[in-house]
This record gives structure tokens, C-alpha cells and sequence, in this order.
């Protein structure tokens, strides 16, 4: 089993499609080839060929290696700067990669920076990611790279400036010229066996599944306290539109920009909560020491963090 799926409690999705144990591996032209094309790359892996490369060859793959750790390094450090200057935006760069990901099917579309076309569909309605996306115009300009790789990349930069692990992302992601199929991201209100088919279609196990809920950790959803009679009043996609530009955005935790497993310890504590007896009294007519403190946890799919 690849190291990736190790890991992936890591929000496996940001690295996806980089599977570097796969470069040490003998691949001849043609697999190397079909590799290419499966994770994305505008070029083949030479450095995986049988052959033994020659001096020319070796002096490309260090200069194209240096370029990449450069460029890494440049969205990394713009995108820490973002998130020390602004905490709260960390998550929204961790749902654009995602949104960006989750379209991937066997069409070969998917973490490809066709979301930047995508932003007035439902699933992407809200100010955080249109700011989001503007800050990755700020890294593609001044790192070089692509509108994809840098949506990747610091999608798992943002893991680590909350306090989670480093995940390393490959570069060399192709951008698409048009937005990808719609309807390809999971509905808020889907059961537990409609997920797990769901998440089957990106090739993502039961454990994987968990682990990507736990990304919950961190970030807001938006809720309908605040919204204004005049929008409530709203019919269809101008509701959506409206309810989400004024509601009041809630945290899933108590720790909303940082990345921990508070989101797995509320999701038991509601289990428990839920096979408890029936109190005897009201909340309200309840002392404090009978009061059990509020969860946080709220439709994870409809988050807008």
C-alpha cells in the first residue's frame, strides 16, 4: 500500500495526484507515459526511464529539481503569509483545494485549476474562496507556476501553519482552459452509504473517507442567524446567493484554525450524548452544573469556512 494512504489523515486530497514513490520505480516509455498523463505532468518522468540517463540528462533533472523546490517554496511562504496576517483564511485555501480535487473522474479532470471558472456554482457560492482564489493569482504571478500546482500546494501549506504535518505536493499540474462537469461535489444532504459511494468514484476507501471528515476540524459554515427578512424572502439560487453572503458563520470546533482531532472527539461526545436518557427537565429550567457544554457540529459539506 502506497504511503499515501498512510498519511492521508492529512487531508490527502491537497497532494493528490503527487504519488512520488512511484518516480523511483523502472517504468519503461510507454507506462512512463501513462503515468504522466495520470497525475497530471505537462512532461514525461524521465528520471524514472530504465535507461541510464547521461550527463545532459542529469543536469536537466537537477535544474528542473531546483526549479521545482524554488516555486514550492514561494507558494509555501505566500501562502503562510496570508494565513499569519489573516488566521481565519487558512481554511478557505484548504476547501479550494479540495473544490479544485473533488472533481476528478476518469475524464482526467479534477486538481486542475478549472475551479477559478467555477465560483458562481452553488458548492463555491461566498466571499471565502473568491478571496482565496485571488491570493493564488498572487502566488501563480509571482512563483511561476501553475494556477493547479498552486492551489495544491498551499492547500497543504495551510495544514502545517495550523499545527498539522508537512505534506509534500509534486508540481507539474496542467491548468484547464474550461470549468470541469458540474454536479461533482457531495451534496450537504447525502446519507452515510450515498458518501461512501460517492467517495468510492475518487478512488478513496471507508479510512480515507474518515480521515478527509476530519478536516472539519477547521473552519466555518454558514448558518441562517443574521440573514435579512428581504433575503429569506428569495427564491432558488438567489436565496443561496443571498443566505450565503449574509448569514453568520458559525465554527465547526471550538479551535476553528487549528488543525487537530477536535472534530473526531465531537462526533463521539454526540454519539454518547445521543444513547444518554431523556433529562427530566428543560434546558433552560436546568443549573449549571446539569448543563452539558454546546457541540459545534453542524452539516459538514455545507461548510463555507
Amino acid at each position: 500500500m502506497p504511503p499515501l494512504r498512510r498519511c492521508c489523515w492529512a487531508v490527502l486530497l491537497v497532494a493528490w495526484p503527487s504519488l512520488p514513490w512511484c518516480l523511483h520505480v523502472p517504468l519503461d516509455s510507454t507506462r512512463r507515459r501513462l503515468l504522466a498523463s495520470f497525475l497530471g505532468l505537462s512532461t514525461p518522468i524521465s528520471v524514472a526511464a530504465n535507461a541510464r540517463p547521461d550527463a545532459t540528462d542529469w543536469a536537466g533533472a537537477f535544474a528542473a529539481k531546483n526549479a521545482a523546490n524554488a516555486a514550492d517554496g514561494c507558494i509555501r511562504s505566500i501562502a503562510k503569509k496570508y494565513v499569519e496576517m489573516m488566521p481565519d483564511s487558512a481554511p478557505s485555501f484548504l476547501r479550494l483545494a479540495f473544490h479544485d480535487a473533488a472533481t476528478k473522474r476518469g475524464d482526467g479532470q479534477g486538481p486542475n485549476g478549472s475551479i477559478r471558472f467555477e465560483l458562481e456554482r452553488n458548492e463555491n457560492l461566498g466571499p471565502s474562496l473568491q478571496r482565496a482564489l485571488r491570493a493564488i493569482e498572487e502566488m501563480v504571478n509571482m512563483c511561476h507556476v501553475s494556477w493547479a500546482d498552486a492551489i495544491a500546494v498551499s492547500g497543504a501549506a495551510v495544514v502545517e501553519a495550523m499545527g498539522g504535518p508537512a505534506v509534500v505536493v509534486s508540481l507539474g499540474r496542467r491548468d484547464a482552459a474550461r470549468p470541469d462537469g458540474e454536479g461533482r461535489l457531495p451534496e450537504g444532504g447525502l446519507t452515510a452509504g450515498a458518501l461512501r459511494d460517492y467517495f468510492l468514484q475518487l478512488g478513496l476507501d471507508d479510512e480515507e473517507l474518515v480521515a478527509l471528515m476530519g478536516a472539519h476540524t477547521v473552519g466555518r459554515w454558514t448558518s441562517l442567524l443574521g440573514v435579512p427578512d428581504e433575503c429569506m424572502a428569495k427564491e432558488g439560487l438567489a436565496w443561496w446567493r443571498c443566505t450565503r453572503e449574509q448569514g453568520q458563520r458559525l465554527p465547526f470546533t471550538s479551535h476553528p484554525t487549528v488543525f487537530n482531532n477536535e472534530y473526531f472527539k465531537d462526533v463521539l461526545e454526540f454519539e454518547r450524548r445521543q444513547q444518554m436518557p431523556r433529562p427530566a427537565k428543560r434546558f433552560k429550567d436546568r443549573v449549571d452544573g446539569e448543563k452539558l457544554p454546546p457541540l459545534s457540529l453542524s452539516i459538514p459539506w455545507m461548510s463555507c469556512p
